[in-house]
């Protein structure tokens, strides 16, 4: 059973351009400049399909997460340097997609409708998606700061 019910024949192409337009979208609605939506919506697809192609390769569900989250953290942060805007303009939308809220969703279900064993594996692993998700932002923000310190420091030399 697929933790969100979702097809797995949809192509890769097609799960890009959903997450993409439902990021721009997600976006949109709170009024971010419509440069940023655009690099945010692409950040969206460009997770959600990687964590699809994991998924599709056959493997683990939180292993999907962390790479899918991973990605989405790198490229907010080259794209905070290239654009000079915060990370976290580009990090908020493009971890959308991956957020496990269908799994929060249809935990509380399995758990009113009195199924605990259900509850507690899809619980169980919605709190391992969002562990994956936070772990994956956490080693490419320490990465980014320890890389600026470092290119800060030898700039004040030269």
């Amino acid at each position: 059973m697929s933790l969100f019910f979702q097809s797995q024949n949809t192509s890769l192409l097609w799960n890009f351009f959903s997450a993409f337009m439902a990021t721009g979208v997600f976006a949109l609605f709170f009024n971010a400049n419509k440069y940023d939506v655009l690099w945010g919506a692409l950040l969206g697809g460009i997770g959600w399909t990687i964590y699809k192609w994991i998924l599709l390769s056959g493997g683990s569900i939180l292993y999907a997460y962390f790479l899918g989250a991973f990605f989405v953290a790198f490229l907010s942060e080259v794209l905070a340097i290239i654009i000079k805007n915060p990370a976290t303009v580009f990090l908020i939308p493009g971890i959308l997609p991956l957020v496990p809220g269908g799994g929060m969703f249809f935990t509380m279900r399995a758990f009113v409708s009195g199924s605990v064993e259900t509850a507690l594996e899809l619980g169980y692993t919605t709190l391992g998606a969002a562990g994956a998700i936070a772990l994956g932002i956490a080693i490419v923000s320490v990465i980014a700061r320890v890389y600026g310190k470092i290119r800060y420091s030898f700039s004040k030399k030269a």
